[in-house]
């Protein structure tokens, strides 16, 4: 890279509500696109930001992050504001600082935290876009025990859309899975090394479906070791999703 160039790292917040997701998509507003139109005015020529990975429509972000080269000589707070000047209410930038030129916002990732919020109470006008409604008893103590199932490293085939094509090696870590019950809300917390596409919604829904009663452990087991696309097709909806925060290693930074 040009020693004039300069790499920086952002985190960003969004409500992905009124998003195609965070990947840029014809005819659609996505949240890459719209912080990309931002620094490419500022730099009055195309810039494209890499992000730490793709969050699906109606996802939201506490912590994602994405890096773009720039030869403008700003300081990180300045990028911060000036950036925010630009963006919608509903996008904000957290943060930004330099990194070497060899980082890389997807692939310098060691683990990624998610969050799945589920409100107890009824949908409402406030909560339908942040918050799956499930106003049903929930078995903890089972659901507990399912988690215990998935947490580790396995073949996650049955648990993504990925197809084996499109992503011959499906094996990921969850080094981190609980459900908290917050009183209001119930919060899901996943952490791993990668995240396959549809795959935390798809390991909640497994959850839910013991909590529910409508799966047991053995089951979820027995889903897991099919390394099979059609052995569950559960899913919980997008609007409960929070990528909260990416991890680098320091040294990467």
């Amino acid at each position: 890279m040009d020693k004039s160039i300069k790499r920086v790292l952002c985190t960003v917040m969004y409500h992905g509500a009124h998003y195609s997701g965070w990947q840029i998509q014809d005819d659609k507003v996505s949240v890459q696109s719209t912080i990309q139109s931002v620094l490419s005015r500022m730099h009055h020529h195309s810039v494209k930001i890499v992000g730490s990975g793709r969050t699906d429509a109606g996802v939201h972000a506490f912590g994602q992050c994405f890096h773009f080269d720039t030869d403008l000589n700003l300081s990180e707070e300045r990028w911060v504001i000036a950036i925010n000047s630009q963006l919608p209410k509903d996008i904000r930038i957290l943060d930004a600082h330099y990194v070497h030129s060899k980082f890389h916002a997807r692939y310098s990732v060691i683990s990624k935290r998610y969050d799945y919020l589920i409100s107890k109470e009824e949908s409402n006008p406030f909560s339908y876009q942040t918050h799956l409604s499930i106003t049903k008893k929930l078995n903890y103590h089972a659901m507990n025990q399912a988690i215990s199932v998935l947490v580790g490293t396995h073949d996650f085939s049955s648990f993504c859309s990925n197809s084996k094509e499109e992503m011959p090696n499906q094996v990921r870590t969850i080094m981190h899975f609980e459900c908290l019950d917050e009183g209001e809300q119930i919060r899901f917390i996943l952490i791993g090394d990668g995240f396959l596409r549809y795959m935390v919604r798809m390991l909640v829904a497994v959850v839910l479906d013991v909590g529910l009663g409508k799966l047991n452990v053995k089951d979820v087991q027995e889903i897991l070791d099919k390394k099979d696309k059609r052995a569950y097709s559960g899913i919980v909806d997008p609007c409960g999703l929070y990528l909260m925060e990416v991890h680098y290693k320091e040294d990467e930074e």
